[in-house]
């Protein structure tokens, strides 16, 4: 018995050794293929990770746009390895929406590019004044106030049709009472913000389009973060909004690097690699 049971013994042994060997064979197996996996992976993924050495960039929309209105930009931006933001602006009035982009800013890591577009260059004017994470500013079809413009004002001066084809709307105010807000009229979407788009992309930007308190308009801007940071602005040459003669004025008044892409006022959308490709300029500019 003695016997039988020391050949039971080692064969269970040699069995235990042998399913040993086997595990420790698939454990490597397993290993070298997430290996693989993951160098394939990494080789294939067209996305780099952002870089140290380059500034974040903060996307601010405009009136009757939400952050959707940069998705062609942000995804070129982070494909050449930027970290970006895309801000959801609240469009209640400029001093309230300054303070909310400058609490975004706060919020970032480093040097920031600033980019507006429409109503957001204004809010971006506002929000950057002062802060120490502010290394440019970028105006894609946008107002640039001085201190003590309206935004009103400056579409009157231009000529631009903001509060012309705008719906008016009531909405309750946090303390009592109503405030008044805009939207554009589905029916004049396309040809007044975005005439170079196909219509059926434009009637669903009409839907999503956020409103824009009155307020906004309004309310005088604050010291102008251009006259202490440098600027860089695009002029869409086709825009109904904002016309290229504003847009060029304020431009200049901001001693701004300017270019001129042919485009509507929803420029970022039809022209992404323009808009892009200015951003990245004012990116490299203050990288050294």
């Amino acid at each position: 018995m003695r016997n039988n049971t020391s050949r039971d013994n080692a064969g269970r042994t040699r069995a235990a050794r042998r399913g040993l060997r086997t595990a420790a064979l698939t454990v490597a197996a397993v290993t070298l293929g997430m290996t693989v996996s993951a160098c394939t992976a990494s080789a294939d993924d067209e996305t780099p990770a952002p870089s140290g050495d380059k500034p974040a960039v903060l996307l601010v929309h405009g009136a009757f746009a939400d952050g959707s209105s940069w998705s062609k930009v942000a995804a070129q931006l982070q494909r050449d390895g930027y970290q970006v933001t895309t801000a959801a602006v609240p469009l209640r009035g400029l001093t309230y929406d300054a303070a909310y982009i400058r609490s975004v800013l706060d919020g970032l890591p480093g040097k920031t590019i600033l980019v507006g577009h429409s109503y957001g260059g204004a809010v971006i004017t506002n929000a950057a004044t002062g802060s120490p994470k502010a290394a440019g500013l970028v105006y894609v079809a946008a107002f640039s106030p001085d201190e003590g413009e309206p935004v009103g004002a400056l579409d009157a001066k231009f000529g631009g049709p903001a509060t012309k084809i705008g719906v008016p709307h009531e909405f309750p105010l946090p303390g009592g009472g109503s405030g008044q807000e805009l939207t554009i009229a589905p029916d004049k979407f396309h040809d007044n913000f975005a005439q170079d788009l196909p219509e059926s992309e434009t009637t669903v930007l009409a839907a999503a389009q956020r409103p824009i308190a009155v307020a906004s308009f309004t309310e005088p801007s604050g010291a102008p973060a251009w006259k202490s940071l440098p600027s860089w602005a695009l002029v869409a040459k086709d825009d109904h909004m904002i016309p290229a003669d504003g847009q060029r004025e304020m431009a200049k008044r901001m001693n701004a690097t300017t270019v001129e892409e042919a485009g509507s006022h929803a420029v970022a959308l039809s022209q992404p690699k323009a808009v892009t490709a200015l951003i990245e300029k004012a990116a490299v500019s203050v990288q050294g």
